[in-house]
């Protein structure tokens, strides 16, 4: 299904690669990916697509968040499997250090935090906001780093040890190392986006590091090609999209 138009080449699917050899597919009813330099290649004799017009209302702003909680999650998923991490923390604030209910502070508290282990530690790390029952703020997520230290608490969780980071200055902190089934880790995590309906701190997460993107490649295929897939449409568009794992059954 691959389709020239002047300048322009485009694709109906694009699959994600990653190191464990494991890829994820995005499959369309149209061809709308553009490899790398044919975005700007637009002739002047050709007109660009226009927006469909949006709904206005309660609805389409469901359907809106709806739409971006499901990008954020595939984006955090990508990420997530694209670099391996080392623990799963759940990160907490002190009352006494911050005022746990003001977003603003306290992403600027963790951002001023997170840029200092960079540099120093190099940390890498992908975090999801939530609130506590009562409004505060926390975060879980994925951490790992060659400085990062993890101090056992002498708790153990299903038989394994359950660690504080110490160079958590904001609050305190659970860690534990992953094992097991990754992928499984990694859609627990991406479970907490829009888990309250809600985007807590402005964004859906926050990430940084020397983190790498998965590989990308641009191909044709069928829709049956895509296993343990979710369907879903883009109304504007007039375009279903698949979102799974290509098959290995393919020619």
């Amino acid at each position: 299904m691959e389709r020239k138009n002047g300048n322009q080449i485009a694709h109906n699917g694009l699959v994600y690669s990653y190191p464990d050899g494991s890829s994820d597919v995005l499959v369309c009813t149209r061809p709308i990916f553009r490899e790398p330099g044919w975005e700007s290649a637009w002739g002047t004799d050709q007109a660009k697509p226009v927006p469909a017009p949006r709904e206005k209302g309660k609805k389409s702003e469901g359907l809106d968040m709806e739409r971006s909680m499901r990008r954020a999650r595939a984006k955090l998923r990508r990420l997530a499997l694209a670099n391996g991490f080392d623990y799963f923390v759940t990160l907490t604030l002190d009352p006494a250090r911050i005022d746990r209910y003001d977003s603003a502070a306290v992403v600027r508290a963790l951002g001023r935090w997170a840029d200092n282990m960079v540099r120093r530690h190099g940390l890498r790390y992908i975090l999801v906001p939530e609130r506590h029952k009562d409004g505060a703020l926390h975060f879980h997520g994925f951490m790992a780093g060659h400085g990062l230290e993890a101090v056992d608490s002498g708790v153990e969780w299903d038989g394994r040890p359950v660690y504080n980071l110490p160079q958590w200055t904001l609050g305190f902190t659970t860690a534990q190392r992953l094992y097991g089934d990754y992928h499984a880790a990694v859609g627990y995590c991406c479970k907490y986006i829009g888990k309250q309906g809600e985007r807590p701190a402005g964004r859906w997460y926050y990430s940084g590091g020397a983190l790498k993107e998965p590989a990308k490649t641009y191909v044709d295929m069928d829709f049956r090609d895509v296993e343990n897939a979710v369907e879903f449409s883009i109304p504007g568009a007039k375009m279903k999209v698949l979102n799974g794992e290509r098959s290995q059954n393919e020619d």
